[in-house]
């Protein structure tokens, strides 16, 4: 009867073992799932041990596992939420980087040029342009040009190279 106990528990151990690494090709178990393999297999394990003490090792592996299951899917899934906030919070802040008045592109302003007959005189403005930023860089993918002091392409992440 010993033996057959052994065998029980050791066939049980076996299927868990092999269960937790089947997979269905969606990239294997959740968090919540591998807590409540580890959690059932070390609540099992402590159950025996204390159910061994009192005489009853079948209920208190029993017991054990199901308590030990309960609280490792509890954990799994703290696990995953958490996994998840911090995923958020990372995309946020790279929005609020990318989206700073300093990473957005400054665009060329389109000069207009027009024809003037030579005996007129051109108009002489007395209101003060604003100071151009000269664009030294390009990105050769999109054709977008960019003040000197970027390295990179603020909406791509290309790397800019020098105008010719």
């Amino acid at each position: 009867m010993k033996y057959y106990r052994s065998f029980i528990a050791l066939g049980l151990t076996a299927f868990i073992l092999y269960a937790g690494c089947a997979t269905d090709g969606s990239g294997g178990l959740t968090e919540r799932e591998t807590g409540a393999l580890l959690g059932g297999g070390m609540g099992a394990g402590l159950g025996a041990i204390i159910g061994n003490q009192t005489g009853h090792a079948g209920a208190g592996t029993a017991i054990g596992a199901g308590a030990g299951a309960l609280a490792g899917a509890l954990m799994g899934e703290a696990q995953r939420r958490q996994k998840e906030n911090t995923k958020k919070e990372i995309r946020q802040e790279m929005m609020q980087q990318q989206y700073q008045p300093q990473y957005a592109p400054q665009p060329v302003a389109a000069q207009q040029y027009t024809a003037q007959p030579v005996y007129q005189q051109p108009a002489v403005q007395s209101v003060q342009q604003p100071a151009q930023e000269l664009h030294t860089k390009y990105n050769p993918r999109t054709g977008q040009t960019f003040p000197d002091r970027y390295k990179y392409d603020p909406n791509t992440g290309e790397e800019l190279q020098l105008l010719r």
